[in-house]
């Protein structure tokens, strides 16, 4: 059995680092190397070497964990897509509308062309969490 690491990733991955989180978040795990090239875009050609150091680079930071055997390396992620999506929206809101998540929403519903569903269900949202 593999231990958990400590989750050490404060800040959002960059652009390359989520698609393949993206990837490998939509495969099942573990997963090696070879099924994360393969499941990308075929349009993104990326070689092996640099999906490698991705996951690698991944795992230093706390995102992935590695299960070594003789032959392959097996990767799983430390973090849901939920637990990432909090860290996201916690660092946007800090970083870029100055600790004041009031602010960010407000900016996502003002610049948003939401259905009368969708605006619905944030107002449900908004009454659960109010009670």
């Amino acid at each position: 059995m593999v231990a958990r690491k400590k989750l050490k990733l404060e800040k959002p991955l960059t652009e390359v680092e989520l698609e393949l989180m993206n990837v490998i978040w939509s495969i099942e795990s573990p997963c090696t190397v070879k099924d994360v090239q393969l499941a990308l875009p075929a349009e993104r050609d990326l070689a092996y070497t640099s999906v490698a150091t991705i996951m690698k680079i991944l795992e230093q930071k706390g995102a992935l964990e590695i299960q070594k055997s003789e032959r392959t390396h097996s990767y799983s992620p430390c973090l849901s897509r939920g637990d990432y999506e909090t860290i996201s929206l916690r660092h946007l809101s800090q970083n870029v509308f100055q600790g004041n998540p009031n602010t960010m929403v407000m900016r996502l519903l003002d610049d948003s062309d939401l259905s009368k569903k969708e605006i619905e269900t944030i107002r449900q949202i908004l009454e659960r969490n109010s009670k």
